[in-house]
């Protein structure tokens, strides 16, 4: 068995650590990480190293090339898989490359909003998002089947044994934010996720919570938050309560300080009480590494898994270091039992960001608190009353409405007519992609098609700030945030809890520039997904 696989089985407390390849292979930088890697098996440090995609949204080396020297030494690789620069096709193919390298342990991603490219900016492509990523890998653990239509149709292909887990953003600072993180891991959790890696944060407290729910049962949360008996699965629950979650700890730089506090990290935040006393005496490696053990130590007392360790350089000195602190106050915690509870006190909810060169202090947000109000917006209640009289399959005029529609795809001309009116409607009105897989009523009349920067379908994603956009940070209020706060949050939480099948396909793209309500009617696309 995997060695990663085998310690999250059998340890009480593991290690893994991040990987940042560059742009070149032929660098000092580079260089380092080979000399650190071949040095890893003397030290018995790490259950596995995990390997960046292309991390910040910037070119570099792709994960499988440092995956094979891992192997290759006898050590567990953890691959991140990201959905920004390949669509669903590539996506497979790199899977079914990785099976043939044998790298088979998966951190899925999102992915970090594409940057600096090429001539320019790269493409955004997000074909799929994490939740539908990790239901494909599912799909090929269990041995693919291929569409009859496709050359081999109708065969099923062998089983692969990958490994799969996925992050999860608790630091949020607005609680439509942080409900939006809940929900998706809700939803990654039942694509097969098998293990959680969080986002980098500054609380423990915060994360804390998030153990406990998972603990106490994630849907008999949500039944209890929503009054709604029907949403607890306790089934679901002891299964999703066994995943082991390992926090993400940062080896705090001078440079990293610095762009966390302007917000250029998307979906980390900084820690109030580790900014001031970083302020206080100034930066040394010293404090970067007690920060680190301390966090360890705190979360190793909290029933966790592991940590994670990120931003670190490849220095084995370094390592050592660390790991010499982490010991030590953990002795000093077994010796008196006080110390415990004075390095609580060194971290709390607040964090530290800049805004318009205003510094600002804010506390994170508590799941606990309660929801928004029910909001009343006028044209989200003449949307939904159109919705509901044309588009539902409970209206009275549906069968009438499927007797024309069909009728309208014999007429091509008719149907061409038909696609420009609705478009021409709808364009003005949603600021409509004209895709011809429409999700509006999913997203309370908000397109995410237009409305979202990687046209995610199935929840938001972790890079948002104080409610903001990270590709449009303080300029475009994130798309899931706007949804909660467009008619009654609660009802919309229920609909995306309820949805069966419990995912939103991805778009189909032989749809493009065709009328979706006349796809509605004749359930293509994601409508033919529908129970």
């Amino acid at each position: 068995m995997d060695r990663f696989q085998r310690d999250l089985k059998e340890k009480d407390f593991i290690f893994t650590f991040e990987l940042v390849p560059g742009r070149s292979i032929r660098t000092q930088q580079f260089s380092a990480i080979l000399k650190f890697i071949e040095k890893a098996p003397e030290y018995e440090y790490f259950s596995a190293f995990s390997i960046t995609d292309n991390a910040g949204g910037h070119p570099a080396l792709s994960p499988v090339a440092l995956g094979r020297v891992i192997k290759s030494l006898g050590l567990s690789a953890i691959i991140h898989l990201t959905c920004k620069d390949k669509n669903r096709n590539q996506l497979e193919s790199e899977l079914l490359a990785l099976d043939r390298e044998n790298l088979h342990n998966l951190l899925v991603l999102t992915g970090d909003y594409p940057f600096y490219g090429y001539l320019g900016r790269a493409k955004p492509v997000f074909d799929l998002d994490s939740v539908l990523l990790l239901r494909l890998i599912t799909e090929m653990e269990k041995g693919v089947e291929i569409p009859k239509g496709a050359p081999g149709g109708g065969n099923r292909l062998p089983p692969i044994p990958f490994f799969k887990g996925c992050a999860v953003s608790p630091f949020k600072l607005t609680i439509e934010e942080l409900w939006w993180q809940y929900l998706k891991l809700y939803r990654k959790l039942k694509a097969g996720a098998r293990f959680i890696i969080t986002q980098v944060g500054f609380s423990p407290f915060t994360l804390y919570q998030l153990k406990l729910i998972l603990n106490d049962g994630l849907t008999k949360y949500f039944s209890e938050r929503l009054n709604d008996e029907s949403f607890h699965k306790p089934e679901e629950d002891s299964q999703f309560k066994k995943v082991p979650i390992l926090p993400s700890i940062l080896y705090l730089q001078e440079p990293s300080i610095k762009a966390l506090l302007r917000g250029r990290v998307p979906g980390i935040l900084l820690g109030r009480r580790v900014w001031k006393r970083f302020k206080e005496v100034g930066f040394s490696e010293e404090m970067a590494l007690e920060v680190c053990a301390k966090l360890t130590v705190i979360y190793q007392r909290m029933g966790f898994k592991g940590v994670h360790l990120c931003g670190f350089p490849p220095n084995w000195d370094l390592l050592k270091r660390f790991f010499e602190l982490y010991h030590r106050i953990s002795q000093e915690i077994i010796n008196k039992e006080e110390t415990y509870y004075e390095l609580l006190t060194e971290f709390d909810d607040y964090i530290v960001y800049e805004d318009n060169g205003e510094l600002i202090e804010k506390n994170l947000a508590n799941i606990d608190k309660p929801l928004p109000k029910k909001s009343f917006s006028f044209s989200y209640s003449i949307n939904n009353f159109f919705h509901k009289l044309f588009f539902s399959r409970k209206s009275p005029l549906y069968s009438t409405l499927l007797k024309f529609f069909t009728w309208i795809t014999k007429k091509r001309s008719v149907e061409k007519f038909f696609s420009t009116l609705e478009y021409a409607i709808k364009r003005p009105l949603f600021y409509c992609q004209e895709c011809g897989d429409c999700t509006l009523w999913d997203f309370n009349y908000i397109c995410p098609q237009s409305q979202c920067a990687k046209y995610i379908l199935n929840g938001a994603c972790g890079g948002s700030i104080n409610s903001f956009c990270e590709v449009y940070p303080y300029k475009k209020v994130c798309l899931y945030v706007r949804v909660l706060r467009q008619g009654d949050p609660k009802e919309t939480i229920k609909r995306y809890l309820a949805k069966d099948p419990p995912y939103l396909p991805p778009r189909d793209w032989s749809l493009y520039r065709t009328s979706s309500w006349i796809n509605f009617y004749l359930k293509r696309g994601h409508f033919k997904h529908e129970n």
